[in-house]
Parts: structure tokens; sequence; C-alpha cells
């Protein structure tokens, strides 16, 4: 039991974060998000006075323009842009392109420390793993539900991020498919994809992926840290958070659109994942600037994509409807 004394040192101890934070230099996040983008569209040529990490989820037809040269996409890969580097992208003219991004400072924190934000560092990283691209979803999935600790955790993500890049470049591309997902989870993810907004089993999700469901089970929350049933309930969520941004069908339709029999349980389950009801979802977050983005179609979330949240500033790029 605990005694007023106990109870007093435990209220005047700093928790975790902040003993993190004041020992280390962490990034300031300044806006972060994952939009899918039109086909043929694209970014003009710029320049950003911050740093900024995207993730290319896809291979596509997409170019970026950096010092003079351009390099197409062909493959999943993360992207470095660093202060005053001249850049532009022309997104794939064919299909909807899909990136997660964030801009962010170094406050305190020396460029030698993590070489790759160096000038001469290297601007494309190619990867096709899981691991890295869960670090990157989870600053923004703590930038959706907890924004109030983004510059703590979120920070903490992200210097962790960066050096895991950093010492990918250095190892090559070995390590790289140590990190892949098993190709029966692979498949799985697929098929979850194909089937929505039509039901499907768990059992018929191992069959197809070939493993049973008991084993299927196990090793999606080994490696995604959720079961099935629960992937295939968030990418319904997220399919309906999509329709609430890109279309003005009613609540109701909606649910039934994604596979939800029933409008009730629907809200429930909304709510349960958002915190807020669909509703609210669509009176918080619905912007027409969204109407230069594409619906999305594929993809396994804890948060809808075509969101961008905001740091410690807001970018002027944004209020003219343009991505940072």
């Amino acid at each position: 039991m605990s005694t007023p004394a106990m109870a007093k040192r435990d209220d005047s101890s700093p928790n975790l974060e902040s003993s993190v934070r004041s020992a280390l230099s962490l990034p300031a996040i300044h806006v972060l998000g994952d939009f899918v983008m039109k086909p043929g569209s694209g970014l003009a040529e710029r320049e950003i006075p911050d740093y900024e990490l995207l993730f290319f989820p896809e291979g596509t037809g997409t170019v970026y323009r950096i010092g003079g040269r351009e390099h197409v996409l062909r493959q999943p890969c993360f992207i470095v842009t660093r202060p005053g580097e001249t850049h532009s992208y022309r997104y794939d003219r064919q299909e909807p392109t899909r990136h997660l991004f964030v801009h962010f400072g170094l406050r305190g924190l020396p460029p030698a420390t993590l070489p790759l934000l160096l000038p001469d560092g290297p601007s494309i990283i190619p990867y096709e793993g899981e691991f890295l691209v869960t670090l990157m979803k989870r600053i923004l999935v703590t930038a959706h539900v907890s924004p109030e600790r983004l510059q703590e955790r979120g920070g903490l993500l992200l210097l962790t991020l960066l050096a895991e890049i950093h010492g990918l470049c250095e190892d090559g591309p070995k390590s790289r498919e140590a990190v892949k997902l098993p190709p029966q989870i692979e498949k799985a993810l697929s098929v979850i994809d194909q089937a929505i907004p039509a039901p499907i089993s768990v059992e018929e999700l191992a069959q197809e992926a070939g493993w049973t469901p008991e084993h299927l089970s196990r090793s999606f929350v080994r490696h995604l840290g959720v079961t099935p049933k629960e992937a295939i309930t968030r990418r319904r969520i997220e399919l309906a958070c999509q329709l609430l941004l890109h279309s003005q069908r009613s609540v109701k339709e909606i649910a039934f659109e994604v596979g939800f029999a029933d409008q009730n349980y629907f809200s429930r389950v909304f709510k349960a994942t958002k915190a807020v009801t669909a509703t609210e979802y669509r009176n918080k977050n619905y912007h027409p600037r969204y109407a230069d983005l594409a619906s999305v179609t594929g993809g396994e979330s804890l948060y809808p994509p075509n969101r961008v949240f905001f740091g410690e500033r807001f970018m002027d790029e944004i209020t003219r409807g343009g991505r940072p």
C-alpha cells in the first residue's frame, strides 16, 4: 500500500519520455502526414527550410528530381531531403501514389550525430521491410491519438528511425531482407484488401495463406501486433474514413458499403477505433483540398491515410492547399 511519502515521490518523478528528452536533443517534428496523390499530379521545384523524411510504400513511376538528376522510384524507398536542396516530384501518371512524410528540425542535435542528414548523405534509400515502416507509422499514430505527446514520444521514435535508416545504409541490402514479412502474411494482407468490403473469415484467410487459423493468428500478432480479425475490421474502418472524406454518402450508406450489416454496430466499432463518431470524424477532418487527393483502396494502417498532422508550427504550403 502506498504511503503519502511514496505518493509524493511518485508525483515528483519525471516520466520516462521527459527523462529521455532531458538527456537527448530530440528532433522537433513540424508537420507530418500520409497522402495518396492522384495520377499525374506533382510538386513543383522547391526548397524547404527543414528536413523531410518520406516513405513510398510501393514502387511506381513517380519521378524524384534532385541535384539536376531524375530518379524513377521503381521500388519502395525512403527519401531524405535536407534544407536548401532543390527538388521536385512528378507522381505516377497511371496509378495513385501514396507516401508518408515527416518534416522536422534538429533543435540542438548536431547533424554529424546522424551522418544520414549531412549534405553528402544519401537521398534515396530502397527498403522493402516492415520494421522501419512500423516506426514511421507509429509516429503518425501518436500524432493522431496523442498529439500532446508528439514531440516527446514522436521525437524519440523519429530519432530511432533515422538511426536505423543510417544503419541500413551502412549494412547494405542484406539487412533489408531480414525484416521482410513472411510471404503468408503478405498474402493474407493482400487477400484482405481484395476481399473488402465482402465478408471474409479468419478461416478463409488462413486457407488462402496456406496456414492454419491458429498459426496465422499467432503470426499476425507477432509481426503486426493485431489479430487477423482486428486487421480486417481496421481495414473496413479505414475505407469508411476515406468515404467520409471523399463522398457525400450518409453514414448508414457508408457502413453498408464497407461491409457492416448493421449501422449501430458500425457506429460502435468506429467510435471504439477512432474515439469519435463517424459524423464527428467527417466534420472534424473534411477539407476542400482533399478533392485533389486520390481515394485509398489498399494498405494496412492504424490511422486513415490522406491525413496531415501539425507539430510546433503551421506550414505556409498547407494554407495554400499544397503538401509541405
